[in-house]
C-alpha cells in the first residue's frame, strides 16, 4: 500500500516517521476550539520545505504547494460550528478535503463516526497522524478519493468541507460526489466554510436547484500581522 495513512494498523510512530522522511522535522501545534484542545501536526521548517519545492520547479517538475498543512481560519470557524452543532444521534460524518482533519476530529470527539477523505496522499498522512495523536482512531476512517470517480458505497448524514472550492476541477466534480454520498433526508446537510474571496461560484450554480442554502459571514481576526478575514459559513440542506 503506497500511502501508510490508509494502512489500518499503522502506528503513530510509523506515521510520524513517514512524515519526517518527506518533510523533515514535524511539530505539533495546540489548537483550541471552544473548550477542546487538539494537537495538529505541522511542518516545523516550512520555508526550508518550500525552498526544496522551488528547486524542483526549476528542474521543470510540477509541484503542489502543501495548502493542506495550514490551519485555515475557515477550519476553525467550521470546527467551532461542528462543536455546537446538534447532529442526530448516531449520525455519520464525511469530511472532504481534510486540511488536517480538524472538523472531522471534532465530530468524532462528540461520539460520531467519521470518514476523512482527500485526493492528496500527504494530506491524508497528516490527517491520519493527527487522528492518532488525538486518540480518535476508533471513530475515524480514512479514504483516498477522486471526486469525479470514487463511490464510497455508503451515505452520510453530514458532509463537511473547508476551502475545497478554489480548484475548478473540484468545484465541478463535487456536486455529483455529494449527491452520491449524502443521505436523502430533510435532516441531512452539507456544511462548508471558505474565505469570502473564494466564493465557489461554479459549485453553487450547479447545486442551487437541489439544495436549500443558508450563508453566514463570520469575521475572523488572525494572529498578529495576519489581519482580519471574512469566512463564509454555508449550510446546504436537501430540498
Amino acid at each position: 500500500m503506497k500511502n501508510i495513512a490508509l494502512k489500518p494498523d499503522a502506528t503513530f510512530d510509523e506515521l510520524l516517521a513517514a512524515a519526517r522522511n518527506k518533510f523533515g522535522a514535524i511539530k505539533f501545534e495546540e489548537v483550541k476550539v471552544g473548550d477542546q484542545i487538539f494537537e495538529l501536526a505541522q511542518i516545523a521548517d516550512m520555508p526550508a520545505y518550500l525552498d526544496k519545492l522551488v528547486n524542483k520547479a526549476r528542474g521543470g517538475k510540477k509541484i503542489d504547494l502543501p495548502l493542506w498543512a495550514k490551519i485555515w481560519p475557515s477550519s476553525l470557524v467550521l470546527g467551532f460550528y461542528a462543536l455546537k452543532f446538534k447532529a442526530a444521534e448516531g449520525a455519520k460524518f464525511l469530511e472532504v478535503g481534510t486540511d488536517g482533519g480538524l472538523c472531522g476530529m471534532i465530530a468524532a470527539s462528540r461520539g460520531h463516526e467519521v470518514v476523512l477523505a482527500d485526493t492528496d496522499d500527504d494530506a491524508l498522512l497528516f490527517a491520519r497522524l493527527n487522528v492518532s495523536r488525538n486518540k480518535l482512531e476508533d471513530k475515524v476512517g480514512m479514504r483516498k478519493v477522486d471526486f469525479a470517480e470514487t463511490d464510497l458505497e455508503e451515505k452520510f448524514n453530514y458532509i463537511l468541507g473547508c476551502e475545497i472550492l478554489h480548484r475548478d476541477d473540484v468545484a465541478e466534480a463535487l456536486p455529483g460526489f455529494i449527491a452520491k454520498h449524502l443521505e436523502e433526508s430533510k435532516e441531512s446537510e452539507v456544511l462548508l466554510a471558505m474565505d469570502k474571496k473564494r466564493g465557489g461560484k461554479k459549485f453553487f450554480e450547479q447545486t442551487k436547484d437541489s439544495y436549500r442554502l443558508m450563508k453566514q459571514e463570520v469575521p475572523f481576526a488572525g494572529n498578529a500581522g495576519e489581519g482580519k478575514s471574512i469566512v463564509s459559513l454555508v449550510r446546504m440542506g436537501v430540498k
